[in-house]
């Protein structure tokens, strides 16, 4: 059954859509629009978190000395502005202490981000403390130096101002945990941005998330085409996307690039976009391991623009790729990717796809102005491909150099399971079913 091969000036327009898109959103982040988010009567506003997504939990963090914002004269009831308490008790710290935001409801009308200083703990009761922001700040928190710590915190959009809630510029050892960050994308069309990463330019290190929920947001990590940073060391353990209305994780920045990144043990859910669970672009040493995701339109893991060194191994895929292009997208030049021990389930995939799509990819408009090439050395091995009768379990397009060896399928004959065009120098094993 041959693959229908993507048509690539639709296949381009989509990429360039998400890249341009990231890059005027980064430009951008000082518009924007007038009114509220239509809430209801309560003073604290919509539920912040969708009841079926998971909360974090736990005692709360603190180390050195501690600066209550309510000592700094915050409320915590949803109603009064409690940002100048903020600001008031952020300005106190010092490195090594603790800001420390007790459970409650914290509204906080920011014309400007606010700055949490280096070597300092931001640490609110994890899933009872919520930070709702307003008034067209482009971030609700900035952080620009090193040995940075934000636990616990809840922070939501709570108006129609298109903004960032963490924007984050040159740092080493940045640890988020137990965050929920929310941008009510399903109520306003502004864009709203989990975390930006690079805004300073620069060297960064050592970044980790763990334990948070990212949830109706637009981009729920990325970094800004225009920025010429290089992020090293990026962590993300334990983590939960959903109903994101871009890309979820966008290690992605033509000026710059990412090196040594790691996904585990991630959920990813519900993202009817043009955008992917992990989009790789520009990164060389990235392993995604022990993943599940379900229910994207596009691809679940995408790979492109000179990318190396890519491991996507142990995770789980299903009805992922429902509108178009795969489960796992290898194009642009990216050499020695590795699909490994994955489970891919396309039981409900309708439309003709490929779940791992190895091939040349467009006609050349990525947001890198890069030449589209075919990529090298990839290997498929020990997958697991339950399909339906319109996809096929893996095709290479023109890809020199790789294996496609010891994976099973189910659903189709084992020879229809596989899609060689124009490929060379390719290990080929048949597919057990």
């Amino acid at each position: 059954m041959p693959l229908e091969r993507p048509d690539p000036p639709l296949a381009s327009r989509a990429l360039a859509l998400t890249r341009r898109r990231a890059l005027a959103l980064g430009a951008g982040l000082a518009a924007v629009v007038g009114g509220a988010l239509s809430c209801g009567a309560s003073p604290s506003g919509p539920p912040a978190t969708d009841p079926d997504l998971p909360r974090p939990s736990g005692p709360p963090l603190s180390r050195g000395t501690v600066h209550d914002v309510r000592a700094s004269g915050a409320v915590g009831d949803g109603r009064a502005d409690d940002a100048a308490a903020f600001t008031r008790a952020l300005g106190l710290a010092t490195p090594g202490d603790t800001v420390r935001v007790p459970a409650g409801t914290y509204r906080l009308v920011l014309p400007r981000p606010l700055r949490v200083p280096a070597g300092v703990l931001l640490a609110g009761d994890p899933g009872r403390t919520t930070l709702r922001v307003a008034a067209g700040a482009t971030a609700a928190l900035l952080v620009g130096g090193d040995d940075v710590t934000l636990d616990g915190l809840e922070i939501v959009r709570a108006d129609d101002a298109e903004t960032v809630l963490v924007r984050v510029g040159q740092v080493a050892r940045l640890t988020l945990s137990r965050l929920v960050l929310a941008g009510a994308t399903d109520v306003v069309d502004a864009f709203c941005h989990g975390i930006q990463l690079g805004v300073d330019n620069g060297v960064s290190n050592g970044v980790t998330m763990s334990g948070c929920l990212l949830h109706r947001l637009t981009y729920g990590l990325y970094q800004a085409n225009e920025s010429s940073a290089v992020t090293v060391g990026v962590s993300v353990t334990g983590c939960t996307f959903a109903r994101n209305t871009n890309t979820d994780l966008e290690f992605n920045s033509p000026s710059g690039s990412f090196r040594h990144v790691r996904v585990q043990g991630c959920t990813f859910r519900d993202n009817d976009s043009p955008g992917f669970a992990v989009g790789i672009a520009y990164c060389a040493d990235v392993v995604v391991s022990g993943c599940t995701v379900t229910n994207y339109r596009m691809e679940a893991v995408h790979i492109e623009d000179w990318s190396s060194d890519v491991t996507v191994s142990g995770c789980t895929f299903s009805a992922c790729g429902l509108r178009e292009f795969a489960h796992v997208q290898i194009i642009s030049g990216s050499a020695r990717v590795t699909a490994r021990a994955n489970t891919h389930d396309a039981t409900m995939n309708t439309r003709r796809i490929a779940l791992v799509n190895a091939l040349a990819g467009g006609d050349g408009q990525t947001a890198g102005g890069r030449d589209v090439v075919p990529p090298s050395a990839v290997t498929v091995t020990g997958n697991t491909f339950r399909c339906s009768d319109t996809v096929v379990a893996v095709s290479f397009h023109g890809v020199a150099g790789g294996s496609i060896t010891g994976n099973l399928v189910t659903g189709i004959a084992p020879e229809d399971a596989l899609d060689l065009d124009g490929a060379t120098g390719i290990q080929v094993g048949p597919f057990g079913s």
